[in-house]
């Protein structure tokens, strides 16, 4: 890996930090999109036909409130960041 590349891992993970350490406290506290449409259909929110349940359900885990916002925030920027690179790497070596 060429250091330029090694520059922009680096750059894109600390702007996913600082959205995600910024992000709860500025995002609208209001529903919408899908959440907003399933509200105004009446569809009650603990639904029996889920496949598995959320092991962080509204992005947030409820002990650390705030902070526990932002690390699960996070933990999936992260998370999301290592599978682009597996998939990457895996596509990488096919070819």
């Amino acid at each position: 890996m060429e250091q330029r590349d090694k520059t922009l891992i680096i750059v894109a993970v600390v702007i996913c930090v600082i959205i995600s350490c910024l992000s709860p406290f500025i995002a609208s506290g209001d529903p919408d999109g899908l959440e907003k449409s399933a509200e105004d259909s009446g569809v009650p929110e603990d639904v029996a036909t889920e496949v598995f349940a959320s092991p962080f359900p509204d992005y947030s885990y409820e002990p650390l409130e705030s902070i526990g916002e932002v690390g699960v925030l996070i933990l999936g920027a992260l998370l999301t960041l290592v599978c682009g690179f597996a998939v990457g790497e895996i596509v990488k070596r096919r070819s």
